[in-house]
């Protein structure tokens, strides 16, 4: 189950690292966040940091269980999980729309997938 969730993973990253480079403002468009310069500028600042995540959960998908593996499920669950919470506060602040929800019980699915997967 591991190696499917980190493969998963890290499409989804992947995904999500080319999008905001290339168009981070249809990304926000999505939740309608206000798109100004500086969304735009954080977006693709953080594109790098997706990719390099994709990097870890690809090359680590076959990695046996032991120390390294719990490390990453659990980073990945505290990293997805705080992603979620800080998505319902941003809809229940009035900054996102309500489909940050979807992306919210995602986010809460993949770290849950993780604790488990350990």
């Amino acid at each position: 189950m591991f190696a499917v969730l980190s493969g998963a993973t890290a499409v989804v990253c992947l995904g999500l690292a080319a999008i905001l480079i290339l168009g981070p403002q249809h990304y926000l468009g999505l939740y309608n966040v206000a798109v100004d310069p500086g969304a735009v500028f954080l977006g693709r600042r953080a594109a790098p940091l997706l990719l390099g995540l994709a990097v870890v959960f690809w090359c680590l998908r076959d990695v046996a269980p032991g120390a390294v593996r719990d490390t990453v499920a659990w980073s990945a669950a505290v990293a997805f999980g705080g992603i979620a919470v800080s998505g319902v506060a941003a809809y229940v602040g009035g900054t996102a729309s309500v489909a940050i929800l979807v992306a919210a019980a995602i986010e809460v699915a993949i770290a849950a997938a993780f604790l488990l997967a350990r």
